[in-house]
């Protein structure tokens, strides 16, 4: 066998026991996880399972940092994509959170679950778990004018925790297939019920002046 034939084999089974940990972790939790667990979703034996990874321990740690690397990935795809200091990018941001959840399912459940497995400082995390580039973006919206100046970090916490709490809500009841969440006869989904938040987010939800009281409308 060629090197570089086994190589690729050898990239192609760590990459299944990585995705069969992520599986059973996010799926049943940390107390499922063993290398016969992993060993017997992979096809092959517990001690083979020991060529990759030195221990349970490693291979948590290794899906977490996958898992957070993905995620970073998307929002910094989405954020180059907005001019700096503008409104636009924060979106961009929020929405990405949305889409790696959507299509990530089992690592948004893994990196976000409350009884996480190996808590981790947000600075230890690839990409500081997407905070600094939020961070970043509310810094040079207030630089610009975007939006009001005020304490940044709650800024940052206000924003991560609409799109957050809007991903947690869909997951555990499903909202798109409620008939109260529908956006003239189509289903409302966490896409665009985050479009439908940014007008409130803006400009809040208190009235004011000159309110006509119009419903519904994104800016």
């Amino acid at each position: 066998m060629s090197v570089s034939v086994s190589t690729r084999r050898g990239a192609e089974s760590e990459q299944a026991i990585l995705d069969a940990a992520r599986d059973i972790l996010a799926h049943e939790g940390v107390e499922a996880l063993s290398m016969r667990s992993v060993a017997d979703r992979v096809g092959m034996s517990a001690t083979a399972i020991y060529r990759y990874f030195k221990n349970k321990d490693d291979l948590v740690r290794r899906v977490v940092r996958v898992g957070f690397e993905r995620f970073g990935a998307y929002l910094s795809a989405a954020g180059e994509e907005q001019p700096p200091g503008s409104l636009d990018r924060l979106a961009a941001l929020g929405e990405a959170y949305i889409r790696f959840a959507l299509e990530n399912e089992a690592y948004f459940k893994l990196l976000f679950s409350l009884q996480h497995p190996h808590p981790h400082s947000i600075d230890d995390l690839p990409h500081g778990a997407g905070h600094g580039l939020l961070r970043t973006a509310v810094l040079e919206a207030i630089e610009a004018g975007s939006i009001r100046r005020y304490d940044p970090d709650v800024i940052v916490m206000y924003l991560w925790s609409v799109a957050h709490g809007l991903l947690t809500l869909s997951m555990s009841c499903r909202i798109e297939e409620c008939p109260e969440f529908e956006l003239g006869a189509v289903p409302c989904g966490p896409i665009e019920l985050f479009e439908q938040f940014r007008p409130l987010v803006r400009g809040g939800i208190a009235a004011g002046p000159g309110d006509d009281g119009d419903e519904g409308g994104a800016a």
